[in-house]
């Protein structure tokens, strides 16, 4: 640890991977006893460093041996593709989270959005597509489902995620989402994919409020009318606010066209890394582009901090 205390970071990336592995807590080796060519450290920024770049391990590790990590990092040697696959499959995902959740933002937290999106895969089995083909059937592009909660007025980073490897609705996945999150007082956007009114009485146990607009049923709506009314209420209460609920959208996109969010796996738990590995990668990016803004842009998002001050002390709404 001391060692690492006394490095210098070259760029804004370094310093983010020493800021995180510090607040991580991790040991710099697991073992107390044999190798240790290799830190934690060097680990856990050499995985972040890979999902960045989107290449393969071959390509990787000679990318590697030309660029500067080699020296700002402090490595002995280049590890071989199999020690580097043997990295991806050595954190699991309770300190992939753990790390996710260091990385997190909390100070300005006011205002949240929750919304899912299908990933995409690039693993397809050839023979299957050719077998669908044989017999005249369309093959669809295989997909996974992602649920995020982004704080939308703060650095716009992931608080929580969920991810599935088959599809299901929004509902489903919101009310685990909705238990796991340890934020209070705070406002939640949803859209209309959101219908069910547990979601509200479920926020307010942890003195959160759950807005979404309401759900427009006809003459063949059966719900409680008083719940729908203060659903109402609650949504045109809040309309100015609801607007920010669009920032879940640009995160999807940020994900999908910078990170070129496309699994590589091929095993079921080995994508549930991998998607762990991006959002970690899209947090450390929003922390650098927030700590990389001008004096004027930091003031321009204080002032806009201040037009919801109110946030704190006006009593939630039904």
């Amino acid at each position: 640890m001391r060692q690492l205390m006394l490095a210098h970071p070259q760029n804004s990336l370094e310093k983010q991977l020493l800021n995180l592995f510090h607040s991580s807590d991790l040991p710099l080796h697991f073992n107390h006893k044999g190798n240790k060519q290799f830190t934690n450290y060097q680990r856990i920024s050499l995985i972040i460093i890979f999902r960045r770049e989107n290449k393969s391990i071959r390509d990787f590790i000679d990318w590697l041996k030309e660029s500067k990590w080699f020296s700002w990092l402090g490595l002995k040697k280049i590890p071989k593709k199999s020690t580097f696959h043997d990295w991806l499959d050595l954190f699991d995902i309770r300190l992939i989270k753990e790390l996710i959740d260091s990385s997190v933002d909390k100070s300005n937290l006011k205002v949240t959005a929750i919304d899912g999106s299908g990933i995409e895969t690039n693993f397809k089995s050839s023979y299957f597509k050719k077998r669908l083909n044989d017999f005249g059937v369309k093959t669809k592009s295989s997909y996974h489902k992602l649920d995020i909660i982004v704080d939308v007025y703060g650095k716009k980073q992931i608080l929580n995620y969920s991810f599935l490897l088959k599809n299901r609705h929004d509902s489903y996945v919101a009310k685990k989402l909705l238990k796991k999150i340890k934020f209070e007082r705070c406002k939640i956007l949803a859209d209309k994919g959101y219908p069910d009114y547990e979601f509200i009485e479920q926020a307010k146990l942890k003195q959160n409020n759950f807005i979404s607009p309401p759900k427009n049923y006809g003459e063949k709506c059966r719900q409680d009318n008083l719940k729908r009314i203060r659903k109402y209420t609650n949504f045109d209460a809040n309309k100015q606010i609801y607007r920010r609920r669009v920032i879940v959208e640009s995160v999807f996109s940020s994900l999908k066209r910078k990170q070129h969010l496309n699994l590589r796996s091929r095993l079921c738990n080995m994508k549930k890394k991998e998607m762990g590995w991006h959002i970690l990668l899209y947090n450390i990016r929003r922390n650098i582009e927030f700590n990389g803004k001008t004096i004027e842009e930091n003031l321009t998002f204080f002032y806009a901090i201040l037009e919801f001050k109110l946030l704190r002390t006006e009593p939630l709404n039904a």
